[in-house]
């Protein structure tokens, strides 16, 4: 089954965040440091109510509805001021970052031909802990690397295999001339997903970096945290269609979300992530 749709463009709030974390891991870190920023850009969601994911959150954790989130994405907001009947309905977020390099005190992984670039995929949705106070909740995590897999596993965080095809459409119009549009697809377990269209509008620089915390179930039902970093040079709006096959959880919460929202595009630059043991 397919679904596609239209994806626009929104501005979006760059979050403050702490100093830079360079250099070797500190204790109960984990650290891959980001080079060669290509793509830094997120899915914005609704996740139903009744999803069995829900389920699954950390003990303690409950999901947040829409209606109760403070600053959240103009895309969502917009979506439950015209149909409050999703107010219900959890933000939720599925970030892709492609890099030419990451590196760890342990190994680097680089692309020198520039066509494969190093994948990593962040899907979370807004819940409160037991503190009371909401966060970004990790339902899964994805990379296309085995040494970054069994890096994040051995900090206590389970992620997964990923796929990523990076080029442009392959089609032509009417007069036998290539599509100029971007292709930009991820195979995440039975999930597809296919962006094509292009960056819009010019190019925003970016004052400060954009930062995404994490809590996730780890080992024995401890709660382990991680963060990504994106310190990109600008970023610039996305326009094109997304396209979702398969019958996972992920594809059937895309597809049952009212709005699936992608942009903008953050590039330039390199970042981090971070992961608490």
């Amino acid at each position: 089954m397919r679904l596609g749709l239209f994806v626009g463009c929104a501005a979006v709030s760059v979050l403050a965040t702490t100093a830079p974390l360079r250099g070797q891991d500190k204790q109960g870190q984990t650290t891959w440091e980001l080079e060669g920023l290509r793509s830094g850009f997120c899915v914005q969601l609704l996740l139903n109510p009744t999803s069995e994911l829900l389920e699954e959150l950390p003990k303690g954790y409950h999901p947040v509805p829409a209606s109760a989130a403070t600053g959240l994405h103009i895309s969502l907001r917009s979506v439950i001021e015209g149909q409050p009947e999703f107010g219900g309905w959890s933000p939720s977020q599925v970030c892709f970052t492609t890099v030419d390099t990451i590196r760890t005190k342990e190994f680097s992984l680089k692309d020198g031909s520039g066509r494969h670039p190093q994948l990593l995929v962040l899907w979370t949705v807004l819940a409160a802990g037991p503190s009371g106070g909401p966060q970004d909740v990790a339902l899964d995590l994805f990379a296309n690397s085995d040494r970054l897999i069994r890096s994040a596993r051995e900090a206590g965080q389970d992620v997964h295999d990923a796929k990523a095809t990076i080029g442009k459409v392959p089609a032509e119009d009417v007069n036998g001339v290539p599509s100029t549009e971007d292709r930009f697809q991820v195979k995440l377990g039975g999930t597809t997903m296919t962006w094509d269209g292009h960056l819009a509008g010019d190019r925003v620089p970016t004052s400060r970096p954009v930062e995404i915390r994490w809590a996730v179930s780890g080992e024995r039902g401890a709660v382990v945290t991680g963060t990504l970093i994106w310190r990109a040079e600008y970023s610039r709006a996305m326009a094109g269609s997304l396209t979702i096959e398969g019958n996972k959880a992920l594809a059937k919460a895309l597809r049952e979300s009212p709005t699936r929202f992608a942009g903008p595009a953050f590039r330039g630059g390199g970042g981090e992530v971070v992961l608490e043991h």
